[in-house]
């Protein structure tokens, strides 16, 4: 009875060293890496407007009379307004600290809003600050730089870090002489159509009580990297 156990626990223990292998391979694993380099060709631009008057009907006033100029400037670099998008007003007492008396001093009421449209013609961008800076906007909040064709930019990325995991397997092997057989496992750490970290931010731009002089932005932004990590698993052949 003794022996029985004894050989029925070892025709288990081999073929569960066989089913294991069977489900675990052995396998060289590599990382592939992709880039590609694009300037943009579209711009988010955020507008902030700010305005302090003694009443708050006066502040208000002043906020959607240079609102209406500036939408007015956007339209014509817009072609579809329903892209424009304006925050709704909000309003609060304008204070100032003073040294002397110790207390914040009441300076009147203050008016805010915010104006963000998507600039799709850069060579444009000079032409419209120009324009912009004949209005009573606070400043250029923030530009947002990004490609418009960054789908394919990433999908031509992740292809090129599948490439170079294949050649980084073939080169593995090689040095190690085996042989190998399938791809096992592919995954790739970024999506086509995840368009996070792929624009180029601009933050506080001189614009506030026509800081820049009149001239206008003619900055592109900066070159924008569109990388992508691929992790591969190919089968070593016995």
């Amino acid at each position: 009875m003794k022996k029985f156990f004894l050989c029925l626990f070892v025709v288990m223990t081999a073929g569960s060293y066989a089913q294991n292998a069977e489900s675990n391979p052995s396998k060289i694993s590599a990382v592939g890496v992709g880039t590609v380099n694009a300037f943009p060709n579209a711009a988010q631009i955020t507008i902030t407007f700010m305005h302090i008057k003694p009443t708050l009907r006066e502040a208000v006033n002043e906020n959607q009379k240079t609102m209406d100029d500036v939408y007015k400037i956007v339209s014509k670099y817009v072609k579809d307004t329903t892209d424009i998008k304006t925050s709704l007003i909000s309003t609060n007492k304008a204070t100032k600290w003073d040294d002397r008396t110790n207390k914040d001093i009441f300076l009147g009421f203050q008016s805010n809003q915010k104006l963000i449209f998507t600039l799709k013609a850069l060579d444009k961008m000079q032409d419209f600050t120009e324009e912009l800076l004949k209005t009573k906007f606070n400043k250029i909040e923030k530009i947002s730089y990004f490609n418009t064709g960054a789908n394919e930019f990433m999908k031509q990325a992740e292809e090129l870090a599948v490439t170079d995991a294949i050649e980084t397997t073939k080169r593995l092997a090689k040095v190690s002489m085996v042989k190998i057989g399938k791809i096992l496992y592919i995954q790739s750490s970024k999506s086509p159509n995840d368009n996070s970290n792929n624009r180029v931010d601009s933050y506080g731009f001189e614009t506030f009580g026509k800081g820049m002089g009149g001239r206008g932005v003619s900055s592109s932004g900066e070159l924008i990297k569109y990388t992508v990590n691929v992790t591969m698993h190919t089968e070593i052949m016995e």
